[in-house]
C-alpha cells in the first residue's frame, strides 16, 4: 500500500526534500500545516524532491507533506473569458490585496447559471457537439461527448459544478457537467495537425507584408528594456485576426504588471465594440511571486488556449516575457544542484523552449472542426544581446523572428522592428503577388546601408544621381510604409489590400524612377507627387492606383 504521507528533511527556498511517502513525478503535494502548494519533480531511492508554488518561509524541518496521486490541474470551462489569474488558476479579482500562503479559491465561478442548448440526443460518437452555451455575445461555448455512447441531457440553466446529462457507455454510466479538469503540463490532444498556411493578421505593414506569422505559427519578438514589447503585444491583441486572446504575464515587475491589468480591461475590441477583456484571459505572475509558480503559469495560458482551439476558435497567446520564465528555470534548477549551462540555465532550456512554442498549430480536431493557437512570446535579453541563451534556444524553434531596436524606438519609429535582423520562414497563402515587391523593397534597405556608408566618406553631393534616389525611395519606405502611428485614427490599422497598394505604389516608384533617370540623369519627381506618396498611409483609401498613374505620368 503507498505511504501518502511523508516528513521535510530539506528545505531551500522553493525546493523541499521529503522522505517516508510513496507517489509518482508530477504529482500534487500539500506541505506544511497550511498545505502549501507543491509539485514533484525528482525522485532518488527514497528521496523525493518537491518544487513548491508558494512561499517557503514559515516551513520546518519534518513538517507533514500529503501527496494527492494526481497531477497539477486546471478547471476548464465556461467563465474562463473575462477572467483574470495567477499562474495557479487562482483568480486575482476574488482575492484580497495580498495572497496568503495556503488559501484555496474557486477557480470558476461555481454558482453562475449558464443556459445549455443541446444539439444531440441520442447514440453519439467521441467529439461530437453536444451542448453550447453563450459565453459571451462573440463567443459560444461548446461541449462535446467524451466517448460513444448514448446520451440523455434536459436543456436549462445549470451551474459548473451540476448535472446537465448522463452518458451511458458499453461498462458504465457517467456524468456530464460544464467542467473539465485536465493536467497543466499535458497537451489536449486532436485528430489530426494542419501545416499553418494563412496570414494572422495583425494590421501592422511591418509585420504582416515584410515578416508574416502564420495563423497558428510560432514567433518570438526579442528585444531591450524600452524597445516597445508591451505596447506592440497590445496592438496585436487589438487587432490580430482571431477570436480569443491570452495573454501571459511572466515575472514582470509588479508596477508594470500593474498597469496592464488596470490598461488591458479598459482596452476596446474594435471588432465588437465591447470591452476586449470580454474575449480574453489574463494570466499575472509577477517577478516577487514564487518562481514555481512562474514556470506553470505559461502552461496555463497554452492548456487554455488548447481548450478554446478544440472549439473551432482561432486563439493568440502572447507571453511576455519569456526570459522570465528561463530564468525561473535556471532559479530551480540552481537550488537542485544540477549541472548548469550556458550562462547558468539549466542544460535542458532549449527542450523546454520548444515544448513550449511547439503547442502552437492548426488542427483538425476529433469532431471535425479546425482551430488554431498562434503563440507569440516576447524575450527580454539582458542589455539587448541577442546571442544570449534564451534568445538562441528561441531561434531554433519558431519560424517567425521579430527583432525589436532600441536605436529605432529611440528614434520614436514604432513598431520598432529592425528590418535587418528579422525573418520569417512562413509560406503564406494569398501574399505570392507581393512577394517580388517585398524583395525588392528588401534589397533597396540593404542598398540604403551601404550607401550611407559611402556617403560618409565621400559625401552625398558625389553620390550619382540613381544612387540618391535609392536612398529617397528607402527613407520614404521606412518613413511610411515601415513606421505606423499607433494613435492615428486611419494609420493604426493597415488592412492586407492596402499594404498590397502600398508596397506596389513603392516598386512602381523605384522602377520608374531608375528608368526616367537612365534616359535623362537630371530628371526629379516634383514635390507635390512626393509628398502626396508620404500622405497615402493616412488616406483612407485601399485603392492607390491613382498615386501609382501619377507616378509613370511624371
Amino acid at each position: 500500500m503507498k505511504n501518502k504521507n511523508g516528513n521535510i528533511i530539506f528545505i531551500s527556498g522553493a525546493i523541499i526534500k521529503a522522505e517516508g511517502l510513496s507517489s509518482s513525478i508530477n504529482d500534487l503535494c500539500f506541505i506544511g500545516p497550511n498545505k502549501l502548494l507543491g509539485e514533484i519533480v525528482k525522485i532518488e531511492d527514497k528521496i523525493i524532491t518537491i518544487q513548491v508554488y508558494e512561499s517557503t518561509k514559515m516551513l520546518k524541518i519534518n513538517d507533514t507533506v500529503t501527496t494527492t496521486g494526481e497531477s497539477i490541474t486546471a478547471e476548464l470551462g465556461p467563465g474562463l473569458l473575462g477572467s483574470i489569474y495567477d499562474g495557479l488558476q487562482r483568480p486575482l479579482t476574488s482575492m484580497d490585496n495580498f495572497l496568503k500562503n495556503g488559501t484555496t479559491y474557486d477557480k470558476l465561478d461555481k454558482n453562475k447559471k449558464w443556459d445549455v442548448k443541446v444539439t444531440k440526443k441520442g447514440t453519439v460518437k467521441k467529439g461530437e457537439l453536444i451542448a453550447t452555451i453563450k459565453e459571451t455575445k462573440t463567443i459560444t461555448h461548446k461541449i462535446f461527448a467524451k466517448n460513444d455512447g448514448i446520451i440523455n441531457i434536459k436543456e436549462g440553466k445549470y451551474t459548473i459544478k451540476e448535472t446537465i446529462g448522463t452518458l451511458t457507455t458499453k461498462n458504465k454510466k457517467e456524468n456530464i457537467t460544464l467542467i473539465t479538469k485536465w493536467p497543466v503540463k499535458e497537451k489536449i490532444p486532436y485528430k489530426k495537425y494542419i501545416a499553418p498556411d494563412k496570414l494572422l493578421v495583425t494590421g501592422q505593414r511591418v509585420l504582416d507584408t515584410m515578416y508574416p506569422l502564420a495563423l497558428g505559427g510560432a514567433g518570438a519578438m526579442p528585444g531591450g528594456f524600452g524597445t516597445g514589447k508591451t505596447i506592440l503585444g497590445h496592438q496585436l491583441a487589438k487587432w490580430s485576426s482571431v477570436d480569443i486572446v491570452i495573454f501571459v504575464g511572466v515575472g514582470e515587475r509588479g508596477n508594470e504588471m500593474a498597469d496592464i491589468l488596470l490598461e488591458f480591461p479598459q482596452l476596446e475590441d474594435l471588432k465588437t465594440k465591447e470591452k476586449l477583456l470580454t474575449r480574453s484571459v489574463l494570466i499575472a505572475n509577477t517577478s516577487n511571486m514564487p518562481v514555481a509558480a512562474r514556470i506553470t503559469s505559461i502552461h496555463f495560458g497554452a492548456l487554455v488556449g488548447e481548450y478554446y482551439r478544440n472549439m473551432g476558435y482561432n486563439v493568440l497567446l502572447i507571453a511576455d516575457s519569456t526570459s522570465r520564465w528561463a530564468e525561473a528555470l535556471r532559479e530551480l534548477s540552481g537550488m537542485q544542484e544540477e549541472m548548469p549551462g550556458e550562462e547558468g540555465y539549466p542544460v535542458y532550456l532549449a527542450s523546454q523552449t520548444g515544448i513550449f512554442y511547439e503547442r502552437a498549430g492548426v488542427v483538425e480536431t476529433e469532431s471535425g472542426l479546425t482551430g488554431s493557437l498562434s503563440i507569440i512570446g516576447a524575450v527580454s535579453p539582458p542589455g539587448g544581446d541577442f546571442t544570449e541563451p534564451v534568445t538562441d534556444a528561441t531561434k531554433r524553434v519558431v519560424d517567425c523572428f521579430w527583432t525589436l531596436n532600441a536605436n529605432l524606438a529611440y528614434h520614436r519609429h514604432y513598431p520598432a522592428v529592425d528590418w535587418n535582423e528579422s525573418y520569417s520562414n512562413y509560406d503564406i497563402k494569398g501574399l505570392e503577388s507581393i512577394k517580388n515587391y517585398r524583395i525588392k523593397m528588401m534589397q533597396t534597405l540593404q542598398k540604403e546601408k551601404e550607401l550611407e556608408r559611402i556617403a560618409r566618406i565621400v559625401g552625398y553631393d558625389a553620390l550619382p544621381k540613381k544612387d540618391k534616389f535609392m536612398l529617397l525611395v528607402a527613407k520614404l519606405f521606412r518613413e511610411t510604409f515601415l513606421q505606423q502611428n499607433a494613435f492615428h485614427e486611419i494609420d493604426k490599422y493597415c488592412n492586407p489590400e492596402k499594404q498590397k497598394e502600398m508596397i506596389q505604389t513603392f516598386s512602381t516608384l523605384l522602377d520608374t524612377g531608375l528608368e526616367k533617370i537612365e534616359k535623362n540623369p537630371h530628371f526629379e519627381f516634383n514635390k507635390d507627387l512626393i509628398e502626396n506618396i508620404a500622405r497615402m498611409k493616412f488616406e483612407d483609401k485601399n485603392n492607390l492606383e491613382y498615386l501609382r498613374n501619377e507616378i509613370i505620368n511624371a
